[in-house]
């Protein structure tokens, strides 16, 4: 009975809210997994790890073989995920509208990598961005501003699912209703894709490989290459990824599923699916080389046809969380799940400039940095001096306390300190960077009083391995 009746509210509050009887459906459908045990871990003895010589191509070998084609170029559409508030920066309006190189922001950044490659190859690929509820209208706006042009639509709205009671799998009832909804991973790419007829329009308009990304990841750029290699050689899931370093430690990674010794299919294994015991070994450099960047290219008739065979399936994640002191579930899955349906896949291996996500102020303080360039394809992308001197991804921790959110970042950082050679910065307590100033190697920022000092009282511009007391 209890069953029956929290599916009769979840039905009818996503009725309520607009979304389709499929869609709805298919919710119910998860939500009766976790109810009958499904907690969306993985059975650690089924990972398998891939095959380098038959699951991996590298960038560079696709390169040397597979020379720009504009006829097979012509097939290429590029999607941006766009749903994201940053809610974890204390954002409430679409992270992608804050500046990021300059006064330009992330979606300015992405409108003019896609005119770049117009310009360059004489093509009008498409840009289409998934938006939320919440992001699209000010995207819109921002696109318009940027006075960004195509005849496709630049724009199509994921669904949103219900948060659901972890006791009761009922929909939670907060007064605030945004707490009520949750987004439902960027999973719910392809069954929108197929749902709101993007699919059947692309492809009616002579489109076949669609390259999807994250929006605050804009080292991801078109690369041609990478189409001719697809559509010559018939891939029709390819997922990017990149050697693992300390600052990786919660990248997903693609992994052979393998039961009694026998592969059964690719997967892509996120943080919330591993068990705790094993947490170490995956968040480790040991067991995963790679991780996947969330860039991916899929073939659109493939996953036509993979649609039409029924059963698409896609990893649950049961993501806990709390909402004014009651314990919640969001279920969610992610877009690079959907690697077990195609048994064509490759993983390409891509050095890290086709990788710099902001998922946090940390992130955001490393790309606004001189550590970080926009190049003349609007790519951005660690600087050629740091690569030069053997540098990878700098390590930053700064006070959740203190810097947490971005309105408490951008009061505390008035000037940007210099990155270029710097390994690590470790910021403790309430510092406000008043001065530009330049970090080498690793250097830590202790201000132990409880109160707020200044970078300026230190009468000094230049830090190089040490720890500083204020």
């Amino acid at each position: 009975m209890e069953k029956q009746k929290s599916d009769q509210l979840i039905r009818e509050t996503m009725k309520t809210a607009g979304l389709s009887e499929a869609f709805i459906a298919d919710f119910i459908t998860k939500v009766d997994a976790v109810r009958n045990g499904e907690t969306g871990m993985v059975h650690w003895e089924e990972v398998g790890d891939l095959d380098p010589k038959t699951d991996e191509i590298s960038l560079e070998s696709i390169h040397s073989s597979y020379p720009t084609d504009l006829k097979l170029l012509s097939k290429l559409v590029v999607i941006k995920l766009n749903g994201g508030l940053g809610t974890s920066m204390g954002l409430d309006k679409a992270k992608s509208l804050i500046p990021i190189k300059d006064s330009m922001s992330f979606l300015a950044v992405m409108s003019k990598q896609i005119e770049f490659i117009r310009s360059e190859y004489g093509i009008d690929v498409p840009l289409i961005f998934m938006d939320s509820y919440n992001t699209q209208k000010d995207s819109q706006k921002e696109l318009e501003k940027n006075g960004f042009k195509q005849t496709l639509r630049t724009s199509f709205l994921q669904n949103k699912v219900p948060r659901l009671d972890a006791k009761t799998f009922a929909p939670i009832q907060n007064k605030n209703e945004i707490e009520n909804w949750c987004p439902p991973g960027h999973g719910d790419i392809y069954f929108t894709m197929v749902q709101e007829g993007i699919l059947d329009e692309l492809l009616s308009k002579g489109f076949e490989i669609a390259f999807l990304s994250n929006g605050d990841n804009l080292g991801a750029t078109v690369d041609p290459h990478i189409v001719s290699y697809l559509l010559k050689e018939d891939i029709h899931f390819a997922m990017e990824m990149t050697p693992k370093t300390l600052a990786d430690k919660k990248g997903g990674a693609i992994y052979r599923k393998t039961v009694g010794g026998k592969f059964i299919k690719y997967e892509l294994l996120e943080t919330a699916q591993v068990p705790k015991e094993h947490e170490n070994e995956f968040s480790g450099l040991g067991k995963f080389r790679t991780f996947s960047t969330n860039n991916l290219w899929i073939n659109l008739r493939a996953l036509k046809e993979r649609f039409n065979q029924g059963n698409f399936s896609l990893s649950l994640i049961v993501n806990p969380k709390q909402v004014d002191g009651t314990a919640v579930i969001q279920l969610e899955t992610a877009m690079g799940s959907a690697v077990g349906n195609f048994p064509k896949f490759k993983g390409i291996i891509i050095p890290r400039d086709r990788f710099a996500p902001v998922k946090k102020t940390e992130d955001y303080l490393i790309r606004r940095s001189d550590a970080y360039v926009l190049n003349s394809d609007f790519s951005l992308t660690m600087a050629k001096e740091r690569k030069s001197a053997g540098l990878g991804e700098i390590l930053v921790l700064l006070d959740e306390t203190h810097y947490k959110k971005i309105h408490q970042f951008d009061s505390l950082f008035k000037e940007y300190p210099s990155l270029l050679y710097c390994e690590e910065l470790v910021v403790s307590g309430e510092i406000l960077f008043d001065l530009p100033i330049t970090l080498k190697g690793k250097v830590k920022f202790q201000n132990l009083s409880g109160g707020l000092k200044t970078i300026s009282s230190l009468n000094r511009k230049e830090f190089e391995n040490e720890t500083i007391s204020l």
